[in-house]
């Protein structure tokens, strides 16, 4: 009998919980999936989506636009949100290139600017992962020439192309020299070839940089590339090894390293930076390669401040992309986009295709779609779509991709 009377009370409380919510004008209907217009260029944002992201930038210590690699609309959308962001005072900018490597661009970008740029990877257009192509390129000149932006990833793979140049010049002897220009021919002949495992940073061992150390001794420049070098082959030669968990844990630690870095010597208690990175640094939580990256430091660091961070990913439904292809004397190629993820999204969702048009950019607001999706269904998602609904606010799509403008297709 005792057993009856809990259980009919439960129920008696459970209805009458029912009852008040239905009454209760502060519990909202369902959400409705909103997937609006939105324009972005060099004036900033506009239209309905446009709106919505000039309400979130108001407050917002960082701004986190994670991308697919290899588009222009991403670069274009990021120097739109700067120029709505830099409304609320100095704006930096961090990007996923080394720092060594990126005082080398802002050298170039002083010098005179992308064109400056672009004649200094001539014959070189793997020696940087994505300021080689003319979007990026024009972002970062945006900042004021560079001067205000934070290089915070590893080296990358063909940066030894450029970065021997710098050390070569500081070289006090013939033959120091001699060898870091024979590093770097061997590098620009096998990136040619896409012969990627045979790159320095691939196969450089301790001992080579530490006799690379020992000839530069006293020059702080040259020790801080060489010590920057030495971390990324450390870092590359994990993925090597099919050490992937560990890889990904070392560059991770390394680009938040960077980051703090700059961050603490900002002039300003609280600086405002815009991110533009791959997708899986910039969104919240646990990514598709088992690790908390940047994108999780940031909320908590915003909040401390009484501010936000805002999180927003660039991926199209469809389009071109400009990908990593070495052939026929290109580094680079453009094909057509295949989709990883909005389009599952959007199915499991039961969101029209139509509802994204042929033309044009929309902005989706994330947490609808995630409250929809919460349970089976979105663990039947794919993983990286489950990523992008955990870990984003805001969705910014296409079919209309255009692949971003390489150097090395532009000519002189």
């Amino acid at each position: 009998m005792f057993k009856w009377v809990i259980v009919v009370g439960a129920l008696c409380l459970h209805a009458a919980s029912l009852q008040a919510q239905s009454a209760d004008p502060k519990i909202a209907p369902s959400e409705p999936i909103e997937i609006l217009e939105i324009g972005f260029g060099g004036a900033g944002l506009s239209g309905p989506g446009g709106e919505r992201l000039k309400a979130a930038l108001a407050d917002a210590q960082f701004i986190a636009l994670g991308e697919d690699h290899g588009f222009a609309g991403s670069p274009r959308l990021a120097q739109a949100l700067a120029e709505e962001a830099r409304a609320y005072g100095p704006l930096y900018h961090a990007v996923e290139v080394g720092p060594e490597t990126m005082q080398w661009v802002r050298d170039r970008l002083a010098a005179g600017g992308t064109d400056a740029l672009q004649a200094g990877l001539a014959g070189k257009p793997l020696a940087l992962p994505f300021l080689s192509n003319r979007e990026d390129a024009e972002l970062v000149d945006d900042f004021d020439h560079g001067k205000r932006v934070w290089g915070i990833d590893q080296e990358f793979v063909g940066a030894p192309m450029i970065l021997m140049d710098e050390l070569a010049a500081l070289a006090t002897d013939a033959a120091t020299s001699d060898r870091l220009h024979a590093i770097q021919d061997r590098d620009m002949t096998n990136l040619a070839k896409g012969a990627f495992d045979d790159i320095w940073l691939n196969r450089a061992d301790a001992a080579q940089f530490s006799e690379l150390k020992q000839s530069f001794a006293g020059s702080r420049t040259a020790l801080a590339i060489i010590d920057a070098l030495a971390a990324s082959a450390h870092i590359y030669q994990l993925n090597q090894q099919g050490s992937y968990l560990q890889n990904n844990e070392e560059r991770s630690a390394l680009m938040r390293g960077y980051f703090l870095d700059r961050y603490r010597a900002a002039p300003e208690p609280a600086p405002r930076v815009l991110f533009k990175m791959g997708a899986y640094h910039m969104g919240r939580g646990t990514t598709p390669t088992s690790i908390y990256d940047l994108g999780s430091l940031l909320p908590g660091l915003a909040t401390a401040n009484g501010l936000t961070s805002v999180h927003i990913v660039y991926l199209p439904l469809g389009g071109t992309v400009r990908v990593i292809k070495p052939d026929d004397g290109r580094a680079t190629a453009v094909q057509a986009y295949e989709d990883e993820g909005v389009g599952a999204i959007l199915a499991a969702a039961d969101i029209a295709p139509e509802r994204i048009g042929p033309m044009g950019h929309y902005l989706i607001p994330i947490a609808p779609l995630r409250h929809r999706l919460a349970g089976k269904k979105m663990n039947a998602l794919p993983g990286f779509a489950r990523f992008v609904l955990l870990g984003y606010d805001y969705l910014v799509s296409t079919r209309d991709a255009k692949a971003a403008t390489a150097f090395e297709a532009m000519g002189k």
